[in-house]
């Protein structure tokens, strides 16, 4: 076994809820137990097939049924590879319209995830199309991004709902932030924005100084506002925030992809840096 694959093991034990179902709700239900709730992913993404869409697509849609039934707290987030959009813009809005319906029908709030590049504008315009009719659904901007506030405004106008991260995708120096200290800036920014301009978002980030602002920011605007963090990764300071009565919900990714998604994470030097530290401390 290679260094990268027991790498690929370790994160798979601590950052992903299982390779089924059954065991990605039992690990739900025991966040739940803890005051959090879930944000459940099944692993998935850049799909080229209607067939492996249809499938993702059929694991999703028991993923509701399943929550409904175990009256899991939470809510659901995917992906745009894996519901179609590199199959076609058309097929990936059919398929995001009927994982809507049926979450709708749940009372469960489906997360649009945002990916490459290529992706955002088609993203962002399927989320549109859709958050006037289903309010059960919002979309991750990530402030590494140069255009993410742009979007965050747009978004809010709409009355649509943000879940903000910084972002650990690779992108060139021309679309997007390269030193932390502007994706920083680039986070308070967006965030000042929608505390500003939004009734419902999530400030979704590790970084213990911007939830200290966000946190000020909610008592300043007598506004409570949704918190996330992946699995596994600050999960003290997770449970202390849930405890301290925060709407804090966890991301939690599970499924048989668990080994290319640790081996993405681990190639997302962002997300390592996360990773190598959250194995040193909590």
């Amino acid at each position: 076994m290679t260094i990268i694959d027991s790498l690929g093991m370790l994160i798979a034990r601590k950052w992903i809820a299982g390779e089924n179902l059954e065991h990605a709700l039992r690990e739900a239900e025991s966040y739940n137990s803890n005051k959090e709730n879930v944000i459940m992913n099944y692993l998935g993404e850049d799909l080229r097939s209607r067939r492996a869409v249809e499938q993702n697509k059929e694991e999703i849609l028991k993923l509701l049924e399943s929550m409904h039934k175990r009256k899991i707290k939470g809510s659901i987030a995917v992906k745009p590879t894996q519901t179609g959009i590199a199959v076609s813009n058309r097929y990936f809005l059919k398929n995001y319209s009927e994982i809507l319906e049926k979450a709708s029908g749940y009372k469960i709030t489906v997360w649009l995830d945002m990916e490459q590049y290529r992706y955002v504008d088609a993203t962002i315009n399927a989320y549109l199309k859709h958050c006037k009719r289903y309010r059960n659904t919002g979309i991750c901007i990530q402030a590494k991004l140069k255009r993410s506030f742009g979007d965050v405004k747009r978004i809010a106008k709409q009355n649509g709902r943000v879940r903000l991260v910084k972002g650990a995708y690779k992108y060139p120096s021309t679309i997007a932030f390269g030193e932390k200290v502007e994706v920083y800036r680039n986070y308070l920014m967006c965030m000042d924005y929608l505390f500003a301009h939004s009734k419902d978002f999530m400030i979704a980030t590790h970084d213990e100084s911007i939830i200290k602002i966000a946190m000020e920011k909610e008592r300043e605007n007598n506004k409570r506002v949704l918190f996330g963090m992946l699995k596994g990764i600050r999960p003290s300071l997770a449970s202390k925030l849930a405890w301290s009565g925060e709407n804090m919900n966890i991301y939690m990714p599970y499924g048989e992809e668990w080994m290319k998604y640790s081996l993405r994470r681990l190639s997302e030097w962002e997300h390592a840096k996360i990773i190598i530290r959250s194995i040193i401390r909590d």
